[in-house]
């Protein structure tokens, strides 16, 4: 979609497909205007004002409609860019793009409005990826993170550290050119504390990727044990309605039950499963193995404990089958309301992990649990208000702060200057690639075909 298609005018519908109060018809390009002029007849157009009028093809009304026209280059997209605000109705408004089509525009690709904007320098890489992110955000967490780095937030924080290798790499290319001069000791002893700073920060900047992602993509968690423990009322306790059947049988729950929940505006999915046990039929077994699936696909697991009984071998095989998965581990003791047999010490004696103490069943302890699985989801948030969610930054950061590592060994063993300026803008280039300005064609390709129509 690259070279001279930039030069094509392009329209999609903006808005998501279905039936609905508005539907929005976005138009891109030099044409733009004079497309917009064949659709909706008009002498001119005030930039950013809205007209009322009718949209007609041979003179059989299409839809009545609002119409603006923006100005390069203030549009999203830095070049003139037509909006046709439609009623909602998935066959109208498919009629009127039809027409739109017709009167001299192209259909969009995915995310090529975006594409025009990041290529006309109204918003870096970064930020083109974070539209994206915005649109999909699962949680107000994620939403908050898309919408710093659509802010500029991390572009800033990027060029930041671009200035400062500049000026590092300005200092020992006068190292380099100027022999003579014998500035090695002295430049290696100014630059050194601050590329290590520099280092530390992007390292730190990279570790918000674990916070981030959980931001973007929510977390899930498996509450996982044996049978009858009180899984799935303590599933019912953090949804705060009845989600799962409650019953004294053992292995109620033959198969996972899954709810979602927000705290502290992230998004966490809870996943009820079956009892791990020696299942006795084909049905359990299947459950069980379900469950095992879902531990594995977990970030974390809530191991729990009956605190009315005690310890069991049925209890140590549910651990052994949570100690397979790469799921981390938080300990419930349950049933604070029942007689207490098991003690905290004693959960900590046998699996070498101080459990959290609640009554599923009353509700005790529900808040100071929640507030363990927001720690837990918020760690790793070290860098003010920046987080990273997209791997492909958290790649080009680490890459930065390798090299940068690369061109401390080099001072500190005496090496060639030559090699510190290689290792210097070989950091550069990587943290480019976060802003777009050292990315690939390819790259850039692959990044705007995840997005939707429209956008």
């Amino acid at each position: 979609m690259g070279g001279n298609m930039q030069s094509d005018t392009i329209a999609a519908i903006a808005t998501p497909p279905g039936t609905g109060g508005v539907a929005v018809i976005r138009i891109s390009g030099p044409d733009a205007e004079a497309v917009l002029k064949r659709v909706f007849p008009r002498d001119s157009f005030a930039h950013g004002q809205m007209v009322y009028g009718s949209v007609r093809r041979e003179g059989e009304l299409l839809d009545m409609v609002m119409a603006v026209m923006f100005y390069a280059p203030k549009s999203y997209t830095g070049e003139n860019t037509a909006e046709l605000h439609c009623h909602g109705s998935a066959v109208g408004v498919r009629q009127v793009l039809d027409y739109v089509l017709e009167c001299g525009a192209r259909p969009a690709g995915p995310g090529e409005f975006t594409r025009r904007a990041f290529l006309n320098g109204k918003l870096d890489l970064s930020q083109a990826e974070a539209v994206c992110d915005f649109i999909s955000a699962s949680s107000q967490a994620g939403a908050k993170a898309s919408l710093g780095q659509l802010a500029g937030k991390l572009k800033e924080r990027v060029l930041a550290y671009q200035d400062q290798l500049t000026d590092a790499l300005a200092q020992v290319e006068a190292v380099v050119e100027y022999p003579e001069e014998d500035l090695e000791e002295e430049t290696a002893e100014k630059l050194l504390p601050v590329l290590k700073e520099m280092r530390e920060g992007l390292f730190a900047l990279a570790g918000t990727y674990r916070a981030g992602r959980i931001a973007r993509e929510g977390l899930r968690v498996a509450i996982a044990g044996k049978p009858n423990v009180g899984k799935s009322s303590l599933l019912n306790a953090l949804a705060g309605m009845d989600r799962a059947i409650v019953a004294d049988v053992p292995g109620t729950t033959r198969d996972t039950i899954e709810q979602s929940i927000n705290i502290g505006g992230i998004a966490i999915y809870l996943t009820d499963t079956a009892g791990i046990r020696n299942a006795k039929d084909k049905i359990e077994a299947q459950g069980v193995k379900r469950s095992e699936n879902a531990i594995n696909e977990s970030k974390l697991a809530i191991f729990m404990l009956d605190g009315s009984g005690e310890i069991t071998e049925e209890d140590h095989l549910a651990m052994r089958a949570l100690k397979k998965s790469e799921a981390d581990l938080l300990v419930v003791l349950n049933k604070l309301d029942a007689c207490e047999r098991l003690s905290e010490e004693d959960v900590k004696r046998e699996f070498g992990m101080s459990p959290l103490r609640i009554s599923a069943k009353t509700g005790a302890g529900i808040d100071a649990l929640k507030q363990r699985l927001l720690e837990y989801a918020e760690q790793d948030k070290t860098a003010g208000e920046i987080l990273i969610t997209n791997e492909r930054h958290v790649f080009a950061l680490r890459q930065a702060a390798g090299q940068i590592g690369e061109a401390i060994r080099a001072m500190e063993e005496g090496i060639d200057m030559d090699c510190v300026t290689i290792d210097l803008n070989a950091a550069w280039a990587s943290l480019g690639e976060v802003t777009g300005k050292t990315v690939s064609e390819e790259i850039i390709d692959r990044i705007f075909t995840k997005f939707c129509l429209g956008k």
